[in-house]
């Protein structure tokens, strides 16, 4: 989100940018900055990573997608930073 405005600046003209510049396509590209903030924090690699722990990690945030999902449609956004 902190490179929307420039990048939306620098590709002002095509026409990818010109959907994303709306109201809709900003809060979506905002969505997908929360989402994979939180995909990224999940750490399932490393060194004493196992796979039972990959497992538990990716059950968890898909519990939390389904979570974020239901509160999305309630209009519950304290979830999402952005």
């Amino acid at each position: 989100m902190e490179l929307f405005e420039p990048l939306s600046e620098f590709m002002k003209n095509k026409s990818e940018m010109v959907l994303l510049m709306t109201t809709n396509g900003t809060a979506y590209v905002s969505y997908l900055e929360d989402i994979f903030e939180k995909v990224c924090s999940l750490k399932l690699q490393g060194a004493n990573a196992t796979p039972c722990d990959a497992k538990a990690k990716t059950f968890g945030f898909v519990t939390l997608l389904s979570l974020c999902g239901s509160n999305t449609l309630s209009k519950s956004y304290v979830q999402f930073s952005w």
